[in-house]
């Protein structure tokens, strides 16, 4: 207990000792500190110290500086060897916290596994036939193949075109460049031949009508429809229905119903009575 006090006071001196060499006095907010007493009572004290010990106080002086009268052994706050409520746990954590705060800064970053999204695999897809697209036909009219009837009524207007014919609705002769057949409303109309569908379309004199490329140069329309039942750039095969009679125009009203139809070859109207199978 007693070299133990002697240590603290011969610390005391010795920080009283350095503060007096540098300055005799410090100020500190206008208030002065004399370190005299404390050095004359230090002396004392060691004085006091060395009788007791039967040394003298040089010698005590030199023991305590050597640590030979040391009987514990220092420690520093937070080792762990000492316990001080409130202070040692705070030091711990912060040395926790900072050792695992190098610990992930001197982490590499190859050495972090990113965890990569899963990857969805593509549905099977289950094979689907596909049909070949159909090839159009080669559209090739010869006039020794014929045509098939459009209706199977009379003739009721001959072609004409190197004599003209009377008109009973307009009252008067011209020529005419189609056939035109008596028939009844809603009679079925086939084509006359394998064709493409490149016109329909609407006539003041012929009503509704159809346009059939027939190959070759040949094309065939047909007026006074209804219900027509092919479309635009569709293809059709001799003897099929592409529609049906229609009530007259006003140019035919004493005619009554019938089917207009002409051929014609590069533009120029054809006979076709001749080549009807």
């Amino acid at each position: 207990m007693i070299t133990s006090s002697a240590l603290v006071l011969a610390a005391l001196t010795m920080t009283g000792l350095y503060i007096k060499n540098q300055n005799e006095q410090s100020e500190d907010d206008g208030y002065s500190i004399d370190f005299t007493a404390l050095e004359n009572s230090t002396d004392d004290k060691f004085q006091e110290i060395a009788r007791n010990e039967g040394i003298s106080i040089e010698e005590e002086i030199d023991r305590i500086v050597n640590d030979d009268a040391l009987d514990y052994m220092p420690v520093e706050v937070g080792s762990g060897d000492v316990e001080i409520p409130g202070l040692t746990d705070k030091v711990s954590n912060k040395q926790e916290q900072i050792t695992d705060t190098k610990i992930v800064e001197e982490t590499p970053m190859e050495e972090v596994v990113m965890q990569e999204p899963p990857v969805e695999e593509a549905p099977i897809e289950e094979d689907v036939t596909v049909e070949p697209a159909q090839e159009a036909p080669v559209l090739s009219f010869a006039e020794e193949n014929g045509l098939v009837r459009p209706v199977a009524g009379e003739i009721l207007m001959h072609y004409s075109m190197d004599g003209s014919v009377y008109f009973k609705t307009l009252d008067q002769y011209k020529y005419n460049p189609a056939v035109i057949f008596s028939a009844a409303e809603g009679t079925q109309v086939s084509a006359c031949a394998q064709g493409k569908v490149i016109d329909i379309f609407t006539d003041a004199q012929i009503g509704q009508a159809v346009t059939l490329d027939l190959g070759n140069g040949y094309h065939a329309t047909y007026g006074q429809l209804r219900d027509i039942g092919v479309t635009l750039d569709s293809y059709v095969e001799a003897g099929e229905i592409i529609g049906f009679v229609a009530g007259p125009t006003k140019y035919f009203s004493l005619e009554g119903s019938n089917l207009y139809f002409k051929l014609t070859k590069d533009e120029a109207a054809v006979n076709p009575e001749d080549l009807f199978r």
